[in-house]
């Protein structure tokens, strides 16, 4: 597969697939992955909480969208069929779960999470956020792939200071959960949403 990027840790190989929250047509990317890798074990851009939620969505789970979900949900469309929850985490989960591989979360947990909001998002920063989705819902990306779309997307809604500490936290998160994993696994399988992949993918090379 073009998408995945071979990584060589020293006794292990770690295969990086960029996937694109939201797509329906990614779970087929997934799939093909899973084919290629053979991984004995699988990282995912999650939280624990959020692979825990996954895991247990109820029959009736109606999706409750931001609207800066409803506007992404939007845009992405004109790339193909929009879902939620993200069909690439769902159809990496079942995956795991049918071929007994380990999935591993590797996302920063949710207390992590909010106490690096609190800390790093300013007043000033959460009202331009707040304030900005009327101008995104208004704004041509003009791409011309989905990948182009989330990279314009994540620019224009993390570019704040505040959002792009969280972002940079949340890679070194990644980063170092892929190489942990990769400690007692031959063949690592490390599914991270498109924003973040090549970011991680250098700093697992720098380390």
């Amino acid at each position: 597969m073009s998408d995945l990027e071979r990584i060589q840790r020293k006794e292990s190989e770690v295969f990086i697939l960029p996937v694109i929250k939201g797509l329906k047509s990614e779970t087929e990317k997934v799939k093909e992955a899973f084919d290629t890798v053979q991984p004995d074990k699988v990282a995912i851009s999650l939280s624990q909480e959020e692979v825990d939620g996954l895991r247990n969505i109820p029959e009736d789970y109606e999706p409750m969208l931001t609207r800066y979900d409803e506007i992404y949900a939007e845009g992405l469309s004109r790339f193909g069929e929009v879902a939620a929850p993200p069909p690439c985490y769902i159809a990496a989960l079942e995956l795991a779960d049918h071929t007994n591989i380990e999935i591993v979360p590797i996302d920063i947990d949710e207390k992590s999470y909010t106490e690096l909001y609190c800390a790093a998002v300013s007043g000033s920063n959460l009202f331009r956020h707040s304030t900005r989705t009327w101008i995104l819902r208004r704004r041509k990306f003009g791409a011309q792939t989905a990948e182009d779309f989330v990279r314009a997307w994540d620019k224009a809604v993390n570019g704040l200071e505040g959002f792009r500490i969280i972002e940079g936290e949340r890679t070194k998160s990644m980063a170092e959960g892929i190489r942990l994993v990769a400690k007692d696994a031959k063949r690592v399988l490390a599914i991270i949403e498109l924003e973040r992949a090549e970011d991680v993918a250098r700093l697992l090379k720098e380390q």
